[in-house]
């Protein structure tokens, strides 16, 4: 893919511009992909096998590619409206970063630090059991004992699991995001529809599929109940925190997602 390229697929109508900034990045699994310009241009460079295996040379060539085309964009772009990109680039150095003790000791992101290593130490912990499980399933199927309720059992435990995997680490990524762009005066351009919120909204939507997530674990293992009441219990404070910190997160409206899109 050329620049050309990249300005062709851009002007596809039907494209929901910004659609990719606030959403979990799970592309597989959502119904608005086909009008998203970060999954075209994937699937446009990950066509092959190879290209879509992150420990093959050709993934990371592809992907500093598609970044050197944005880059080169940007700056085409910049220089069309008279924008000095060299002032912007020593502008973002004094922002706010992610990384800095006023975002990583905010209360935001210390519940979701504390319910990312809460998650991350079950699902660590119970690897062997979620196969060992799975493979108890499979048996029955294979010995044709309730081959569909096992069958069901094996979809909806893999689904339980991944969503959790997914979203623990997700969760704490947008939360620190929300806090720095709280911190950041240049997304105060409007009171609700800015980044701090919309990122926020992405945090809340994050947590509500994960406590979905663990009332199912504590259907299908009720052994777990303690870790997994621990984990709705650390989601609820997150939750509890976003509420405060980001009072008007659900009033942002998020393109796509939070508007009526003819499918």
């Amino acid at each position: 893919m050329n620049l050309d390229d990249l300005k062709n697929a851009g002007d596809d109508p039907d494209l929901i511009p910004g659609i990719y900034n606030y959403c979990d990045r799970w592309c597989e699994r959502c119904y608005l992909s086909s009008h998203c310009l970060v999954f075209k241009m994937e699937m446009q460079e990950t066509q092959g096998s190879d290209s879509r295996d992150i420990s093959n040379q050709e993934f990371w060539e592809n992907l500093s590619d598609m970044f050197s085309l944005t880059r080169e964009m940007i700056n085409e772009m910049a220089e069309e409206k008279g924008i000095d990109v060299e002032s912007l680039k020593e502008d973002t150095n004094e922002k706010i970063k992610v990384d800095s003790a006023d975002v990583q000791d905010h209360p935001v992101s210390r519940a979701a630090d504390l319910y990312f290593e809460s998650s991350h130490q079950w699902l660590h912990n119970n690897r062997d059991r979620f196969s060992e499980v799975l493979s108890e399933y499979e048996q029955l199927i294979n010995l044709n004992i309730n081959r569909q309720g096992s069958a069901d059992s094996i979809l909806i435990i893999k689904d339980l699991i991944d969503i959790i995997s997914w979203y623990h680490t997700m969760i704490p990524v947008k939360s620190k995001r929300a806090v720095m762009s709280s911190m950041d005066e240049f997304w105060d351009e409007d009171d609700f529809q800015n980044d701090m919120n919309g990122t926020a909204k992405v945090v809340i939507k994050c947590i509500e599929r994960s406590t979905f997530a663990w009332n199912g674990i504590l259907t299908q293992f009720p052994d777990q109940e303690e870790e997994a009441m621990k984990n709705l219990s650390n989601l609820e404070w997150l939750k509890t925190n976003i509420t405060k910190y980001f009072p008007n997160a659900e009033k942002f409206i998020r393109p796509g997602f939070d508007e009526n899109i003819s499918q």
